[in-house]
């Protein structure tokens, strides 16, 4: 089975994180290309989990929070935090640990107090996409390049019954999501995903959701794997809009007693 995200309910974001420009690569492909470039991508973001190792790194988010509007409980205040978060992927699943906050240690009060966080959305993003039994359409988009690489970028549209899932205090609603993807013309690496949910119900405390997540290669025990880099997460809701921006760092294969040092400790 597909897992699906949850989000909770103050994330939502967002004013205008647009989906990033890349320059058109010149030449055209034959009518049978496009169709032939998304099964490749297809295959390789269906075999792509299921490749990686058990593994864990450092996240490192800097997060915004303003209110939407003037907002008695927060006036015009602008928040912001530095989290750092082990993060494991084992056996297809995210496992996530708040290490510090601002550099300190945090505390279960600390990460209660936290809004706007990942909640483990980003680890089957791609079989979301691509695994049929989703419902997703995908349709050639055209060739362009990306840091320097050729890419295909492929446009892509996940029903409501695959989509994402938003947690709000007495509900939940499914909505559908849309966006690109970004893969290597030689390799079909997926170098980039872009989305936005859309279709979200006019009385939903959600307004509007962006994601940007980009891959690039990462040595973990002797090998070279196409890993998360760095992402873009933003919410906005009738009351605040999140903005956090993270990397990913230090990564080494998971063990069970595996334990990332962050920078400044000491033991």
């Amino acid at each position: 089975m597909v897992s699906r995200t949850t989000i909770s309910y103050v994330l939502l974001f967002v004013t205008g994180c647009a989906f990033g420009q890349t320059g058109n690569s010149k030449g055209a492909l034959s009518p049978a290309e496009p169709m032939a470039a998304i099964a490749a991508v297809r295959d390789y973001a269906l075999s792509y989990t299921k490749s990686l190792p058990n593994y864990t790194c450092t996240q490192t988010t800097q997060q915004t929070i303003r209110p939407a509007a003037l907002n008695p409980g927060l006036g015009r205040s602008v928040r912001t935090k530095v989290i750092e978060e082990q993060l494991s992927f084992v056996d297809s699943k995210e496992i996530r640990r708040i290490a510090r906050i601002d550099g300190r240690p945090a505390s279960r009060q600390d990460t209660d107090r936290l809004v706007g966080m990942s909640q483990g959305e980003f680890g089957n993003l791609l079989d979301i996409i691509f695994e049929p039994s989703t419902g997703a359409s995908l349709r050639w988009g055209r060739m362009a390049t990306l840091d320097r690489r050729r890419v295909y970028v492929i446009d892509f549209r996940v029903p409501q019954s695959s989509g994402y899932v938003l947690t709000e205090p007495k509900r939940r609603i499914q909505v559908p999501f849309e966006g690109l993807v970004y893969a290597d013309a030689q390799t079909h690496a997926v170098l980039r995903i872009q989305m936005k949910c859309v279709m979200i119900p006019f009385d939903s405390r959600y307004q509007a959701l962006d994601l940007t997540l980009d891959y690039k290669a990462a040595r973990v025990a002797g090998r070279d794997f196409i890993l998360p880099s760095h992402f873009a997460l933003n919410f906005r809701t009738d009351e605040v809009i999140v903005a956090n921006s993270g990397d990913y760092t230090n990564y080494r294969r998971f063990s069970a007693d595996t334990t990332v040092k962050f920078e400044g400790d000491t033991q």
